[in-house]
């Protein structure tokens, strides 16, 4: 087991104590964001030489299973920031000049949220953002929807449409920058504690020098910059929505006899109800392990990478949904209260289905670049 894992679940007995109240109050879990950079887990990702833990894809990914177990709003809001740190620190590996980014997730532990995830789509798009030059600097606005650990960020990165060359800039922006806010939008079943807010930018102004990258006008996925976001993001989500299937696989197990379903439920339809959830969570532990193993060397062909990556994605979050449901089923009636952690699993895990590129697109992106390379005889 790594070092990055073990901490994981180190934070994880602590924060499991706490998940419940976070929920309950759809409040951020400050205190957790505190204590995970206190252990270096905001970190993990940057290089050792940088002073980061140097962890890579398959390693995170683990770790983020870790985490989930304890609190699976923690583990989700924080993917936000680690799939960046991972990508900014490939990008360093290839000689971008990103080493101050790092050094300042290293020496003062900032947090970065991001927006990003609304290019992955399947085809031609921009954003409704828009960036409009004006002596030397740009001036920005629009409005941003579901902005993980939006209270808890330092930094906020975006796409935005230059207005002169429509082009699609990834822009780093301070959470305290003038024209910056954020809206308190987040109520919703599960993931309560994630606060993924709206973000609100009004006549926001940044330098030229915040523009972190240009992408050509068209299809943003068919980059590889966002083939590998997509790579980072899926992979890591992957594990955080294992996690929570495994925490309930574990609360399952501790409920056999201890309410008036599985009391009075015969042995044997117990048995068997355990051998489905153990078929559900070894197929998606299986899944999750072999492609995040095979994307852990940056793929030659992002395309490529990035068809494994969502179909790993929906592959483990489909069997760890069905984890869930088996684990409640095991527990029977008692898992449908409050005071049951499988309550706050069952709604959590849920989640997983939202995430872009969500089905059916996900599907047809996957299934295009599959097409493509067969009838390139690549496959």
């Amino acid at each position: 087991m790594s070092d990055v894992v073990k901490i994981a679940q180190q934070l994880a007995d602590e924060f499991r104590g706490r998940a419940a109240e976070y929920d309950r109050a759809g409040e951020f879990p400050t205190e957790n964001y505190a204590r995970m950079k206190e252990a270096g887990y905001l970190r993990a990702p940057v290089p050792t030489e940088i002073g980061g833990l140097g962890a890579g894809l398959l390693e995170m990914s683990r770790a983020q299973q870790a985490l989930a177990r304890g609190c699976a709003s923690t583990a989700l809001a924080v993917n936000m920031h680690l799939f960046q740190v991972g990508t900014t620190a490939d990008a360093w590996r290839n000689k971008a000049p990103v080493e101050p980014l790092l050094k300042r997730i290293v020496d003062e532990g900032i947090v970065i949220a991001s927006n990003g995830a609304e290019a992955i789509v399947a085809g031609d798009w921009t954003t409704a953002t828009t960036a409009e030059k004006r002596d030397g600097e740009y001036i920005v606005n629009g409005r941003k929807f579901f902005c993980s650990q939006a209270p808890g960020m330092d930094i906020l990165r975006f796409f935005a449409r230059d207005t002169e060359t429509n082009e699609l800039l990834i822009i780093g922006a301070s959470s305290k920058a003038p024209g910056l806010k954020v809206v308190e939008t987040w109520d919703t079943t599960g993931m309560r504690a994630t606060a993924s807010h709206d973000i609100v930018l009004e006549d926001l102004h940044v330098p030229e020098t915040a523009v972190g990258a240009r992408l050509p006008a068209g299809a943003p996925s068919r980059t590889p910059a966002i083939a590998n976001v997509g790579r980072w993001f899926l992979s890591l989500a992957s594990g955080v929505y294992l996690g929570i299937a495994e925490e309930a696989r574990a609360e399952a197990y501790r409920a056999i006899g201890t309410g008036i379903n599985s009391s009075n439920r015969d042995e044997a339809l117990t048995n068997m109800l355990i051998g489905q959830m153990e078929a559900e969570f070894l197929t998606a532990r299986s899944i999750r392990d072999q492609a995040v193993g095979e994307l852990d060397t940056p793929p030659a062909d992002p395309q490529a990478g990035l068809q494994l990556s969502i179909l790993c994605k929906e592959t483990v979050t489909s069997h760890a949904i069905a984890v869930v449901e088996k684990a409640v089923e095991v527990a029977g009636g008692r898992s449908y209260f409050r005071k049951s952690p499988l309550e706050r699993l069952a709604r959590d895990v849920r989640a997983a289905r939202f995430h872009p590129p969500s089905s059916p697109i996900s599907f047809q992106m996957a299934g295009e670049r599959a097409r493509e390379r067969a009838a390139a005889g690549d496959q």
